[in-house]
């Protein structure tokens, strides 16, 4: 892959982060990512690492403040090299309305999709710019997953969308901070994707399903990650910095 040998994918055990991560150890990329379930960590490594070290796992989770260290240091440690991509995929969902949704999990819907967000991007961030030498033609790749839901309102998922409202405000002002630095900050916005994460989220499945056949085919977590090859393998000088991506027969 054109301008990586070593990238970072938070939340990279499952759905797009794991269609991430498969893609770009594809393209010979090494690859060090995180995850909750250590159990699925290990597998992974078991997957991948057959013939040559080419990722490693890190049990983390997306709030903690130190996060993203670990991950560029697991990196270092395994590749002897730290990332100059991160990909950011970990995060959560919640499905109804402001009223009829679950307030108890509000508090931790924030603190995933917004805290937590925020902490990594400031974290990646400070390090991208601080090893940045403005001789050297290297470039950095920051890719955030957002969604259609943070452009578009949804009635139906309006405080899930809320967070996204956030990512896409605080990518987009990051991308103004960095870019003099030769680091590229990139939104990718999915529309309907079908993965575990619906389920996962406590969403109604049968609603889901009769999306899927009004409006389907849905997009794969495959599809995604394919965007996101498309936008780190662009030469330095071009910078793809936001991608909405939707199933061809979705409306909103």
């Amino acid at each position: 892959m054109i301008n990586h040998r070593v990238a970072a994918v938070s939340g990279g055990t499952s759905g797009i982060g794991y269609a991430v991560l498969e893609t770009l150890v594809q393209a010979d990329v090494k690859v060090s990512f995180s995850g909750r379930r250590t159990e699925r960590i290990q597998q992974i490594a078991v997957e991948h690492n057959e013939s040559r070290h080419r990722v490693e796992g890190v049990a983390a989770d997306a709030v903690d403040e130190d996060h993203v260290d670990r991950l560029f240091e697991a990196a270092n440690h395994a590749f002897g090299e730290r990332p100059s991509a991160f990909v950011l995929c970990a995060g959560r969902g919640l499905p109804g309305s402001v009223t009829g949704s679950d307030a108890s999990l509000w508090e931790e819907l924030l603190r995933v999709n917004v805290l937590g967000v925020m902490r990594q991007l400031r974290a990646c961030a400070t390090f991208f710019k601080d090893t940045y030498r403005s001789a050297s033609g290297d470039i950095r790749d920051i890719v955030v997953i957002g969604s259609t839901v943070g452009r578009t309102l949804s009635a139906g998922n309006p405080v899930y969308g809320a967070t996204k409202f956030a990512l896409h405000s605080l990518v987009e002002s990051l991308r103004v901070e960095l870019c003099e630095h030769s680091v590229r900050v990139s939104l990718i916005e999915p529309g309907f994707v079908k993965t575990e994460f619906q389920a996962t989220a406590g969403y109604d499945m049968k609603w889901f399903n009769e999306i899927e056949q009004t409006q389907g085919p849905l997009l794969s977590a495959q599809d995604v990650a394919t965007s996101i090859r498309f936008v780190l393998e662009q030469p330095p000088h071009v910078h793809i910095d936001d991608i909405r991506i939707r199933p061809t027969r979705q409306r909103a």
